[in-house]
């Protein structure tokens, strides 16, 4: 029953479609023959106007093509063949859903490709139905070939290609089953096709479809004569283009001869004026052409060198790449080829003087034959030069090490002598001065750190420079280090009468890691500068967390001050080598001008860059962003507390050695570490120190590492020898970052720089004890 129900309901549905096209075409023909005057004499047309109800597609389509050429033929006055389409589009927007009338609204182009296409599918269809599996595959394969045309109807070439393939399968189902019989088929298939659309006005290029086997068997029978006109007006038409187009091929032929001629010209011209020598050689390396420059380099006229080989005529027979079967070793016949690749060989001249070569070789196929283009440039005086860069490079590379050591030797030289100035005015303080003694000491003690700051900057400069300072990477306390600052630069900010101050960030971890050292001095130069140029109001140190990534902080570091303040114009400058603001800024608050460009340099180590706001007499804002890395080990949230040092418990009954060759040094670190309880042996050298520690028990050794006879390094490695445990505490003018890896391969424990503070030597003392 279900079976029978669904065939009822299609049946419905097939008789309910064809009454809806059926209503629809009674409708346009209705509106067809009220176009058509009362007076006309066409009663046959609007009968067959009146009938089209139970009629197929193709019947009403042509119905319609006769009302379309009689309106436009005996109405022409009121309609033609876009107004009346154009009517009947908008009366009866439905006939679009009706494949066959789409035809009527496209452009000439589409109408002529998709009467072919359809013409040809029907050819190829009834050529199937004809042969069964035989051709199967070939009638397929055709199929699909229109198919993939059917995508590029709108394209004129289309239509060309449509006529071969025509041509094409009229030649294969002849060849294989007879011309008369594909005739018969052809011209069957036309006369179904043509009873839709013969009076479609693009219907008449299906002439040019036909093979001209047809034509020779007079089928051309089945065209009207103003079929064949128009086709042949058509085709004069185009033949007439094909000429036009021919003659312009042969103008542009003439003037491409011309062009060819003219460059052959140049060419010669360029050849001839060449500064490099360009040969032309044979397959088998013998030389064909020979310019101008090959004979100003090699000595040769061309008239000696034709028909020698290539490598007879340049290479010395001295050198190994003689024996590499002629030219067959560049040419790539053997295993290595030098076609298209820039070499430097040895050549020589005809004077027989060898020089240096640049050689490339690229290869020519004309036809069967090869040929080699060759192109050679002495380079004798590039290699001089070459030379004398090698030399100059030498010569600074020297002059660099030069300055390295020089630089350490003064760094050595100038902290020596600084650390007995500032050591004896520590010490000299601390005896209870007189009041007016005392402002006397604060200035040497200032002058001799200032000294010193200077010292530093040259110095790191001058590394910076020669790009020799790395950054570290280590666990670092970062609110420690900002309250290391704070009551560094406190006292000299009440000595002006100026708040300083520190606003640390509750969101930013306390352990970090990074480059603590390069930090600090960068955020030392920056607050000291602030300190420096403000005389009433305050400095402040923030540090902000920006972003948390991962395990990076992105923290900002940002020094604001309300002191004197920088010109728009200057605010750049301040950033330069030895440069300040302004010519009066040196005189009136000292300085090199190193401090910010170092500063700078550091932090764009560290992959940032300092920026700067600033107003004339409102103050300044420094500020930079770094990346710090998320700590190994982390704390606790609350800085350590150290041993504050003000008991001198941990000094007692300690004996410590002192190994310094200057006196001066010597008796200042003696007066300290005494005067803290402990008990001191001083030695000379690293022999002496050797000695000492031989005969006595130690608790802890000071260890100078530039000494005569056995410097510190070494004499810690004798010691460590026989005594592991004693802590060895470097004491050195040269910069940390320098000795450091030799510090540790030697087996020291730690590091003080020389000019000491009395503080740090003692905290790192106390560290050890």
């Amino acid at each position: 029953m279900l079976k029978n129900f669904l065939k009822t309901k299609k049946k419905k549905a097939i008789r309910h479609s064809q009454d809806g096209r059926s209503h629809l075409y009674k409708m346009l023909f209705g509106y067809l023959i009220s176009c058509i005057p009362a007076s006309a004499s066409a009663p046959q047309l609007i009968q067959l106007g009146l009938k089209v109800s139970g009629k197929k597609v193709g019947e009403v389509f042509n119905i319609y093509l006769l009302f379309e050429k009689y309106l436009t033929t005996f109405e022409s006055e009121r309609f033609n063949r876009g107004t009346l389409r154009e009517s009947i589009r908008q009366r009866f927007p439905a006939i679009l859903q009706e494949a066959i009338f789409n035809i009527l609204f496209v452009s000439e182009t589409e109408q002529k490709n998709t009467l072919a296409i359809e013409f040809l599918r029907s050819f190829l269809l009834a050529v199937g139905d004809k042969f069964g599996r035989a051709g199967e595959g070939y009638v397929e394969k055709k199929l699909n070939e229109l198919t993939t045309m059917q995508e590029k109807i709108r394209e004129v070439e289309i239509f060309r290609k449509l006529q071969f393939l025509s041509f094409e399968v009229f030649q294969f189902v002849g060849g294989n089953y007879g011309e008369a019989l594909a005739g018969k088929i052809f011209e069957k298939t036309y006369e179904a096709f043509s009873s839709s659309y013969k009076e479609l006005e693009s219907f008449p290029y299906m002439l040019t479809l036909i093979p001209k086997e047809i034509v020779d068997r007079e089928h051309l029978g089945i065209f009207t004569q103003a079929q064949i006109e128009q086709v042949f007006l058509e085709k004069l038409a185009e033949s007439e283009q094909l000429n036009i187009a021919l003659d312009q091929k042969i103008k542009e032929n003439e003037q491409t001869q011309k062009l060819l001629r003219k460059n052959e010209i140049m060419l010669s011209g360029v050849i001839s004026s060449a500064l490099d020598a360009i040969v032309l050689i044979g397959g088998a390396g013998h030389i064909i052409h020979w310019n101008k420059a090959a004979t100003e380099i090699f000595g040769y006229i061309e008239s000696e060198v034709k028909g020698r080989t290539l490598m007879e005529t340049i290479i010395p027979l001295a050198y190994q790449y003689s024996t590499w079967n002629g030219f067959k070793g560049f040419a790539g016949e053997n295993n290595d080829s030098f076609v298209n690749q820039r070499i430097e060989l040895t050549a020589i001249r005809k004077n027989k003087e060898e020089f240096p070569i640049e050689l490339t070789i690229t290869g020519i196929r004309d036809e069967n034959e090869f040929y080699y283009s060759v192109f050679i440039r002495d380079i004798s005086l590039r290699r001089q030069r070459e030379e004398e860069l090698v030399q100059m490079k030498e010569k600074a590379e020297q002059a660099a090490k030069a300055k390295s050591q020089f630089l350490s030797v003064m760094s050595h030289e100038l902290r020596t002598p600084l650390n007995a100035v500032i050591g004896i005015t520590h010490l000299m303080l601390q005896s209870q001065p007189r009041e007016d003694q005392q402002e006397d000491l604060r200035t040497l003690q200032f002058s001799g750190e200032s000294l010193l700051h200077i010292i530093n900057d040259i110095l790191d400069f001058t590394k910076l420079d020669s790009g020799k300072i790395e950054l570290s990477a280590i666990d670092f306390n970062l609110r420690e280090l900002t309250q290391s600052l704070y009551q560094s630069f406190t006292y000299k900010a009440k000595e002006k009468n100026i708040v300083f101050d520190v606003e640390y960030d509750e969101k930013m971890p306390f352990m970090v890691k990074g480059d603590n050292f390069r930090l600090s001095q960068v955020l030392n130069n920056l607050i000291s500068n602030a300190i420096k140029f403000t005389k009433e109001g305050s400095v402040k140190l923030k540090i902000s967390l920006v972003e948390e990534k991962g395990g990076d902080y992105d923290t900002k570091f940002s020094v604001v001050d309300t002191g004197i303040g920088i010109p728009i114009d200057k605010q750049g400058k301040v950033f330069e080598q030895f440069t300040q603001a302004d010519s009066n800024t040196t005189r009136l608050y000292g300085g090199t001008g190193l401090g910010l460009s170092i500063s700078a340099k550091l932090v764009e180590l560290m992959g940032s860059v300092i920026h700067v706001e600033s107003e004339v007499g409102k103050g300044s804002d420094f500020r930079f962003s770094i990346v710090l890395q998320r700590a190994s080990v982390v704390e606790a949230e609350t800085p350590a507390q150290k041993p504050t040092g003000k008991g001198n418990e941990q000094f007692r009954n300690k004996l410590i050695l002192l190994a310094e060759d200057n006196t001066f040094n010597a008796n200042i670190a003696r007066r300290f570490i005494t005067g803290w309880g402990a008990e001191i042996d001083v030695v000379a050298d690293g022999w002496q120190a050797i000695e000492f520690v031989s005969r006595k028990k130690y608790d802890l050794i000071l260890m100078d590492v530039q000494m005569p006879q056995l410097d510190g390094f070494a004499c810690t490695k004798k010691i460590r020898k026989h005594f592991k445990d004693i802590p060895i505490i470097a004491v050195t003018a040269s910069p940390k970052n320098e000795i450091q890896q030799d510090i540790l391969a030697c087996g020291m424990n730690d590091f003080v720089s020389k000019p000491f503070k009395p503080n740090e030597l003692r905290s790192k003392i106390m560290e050890y004890l």
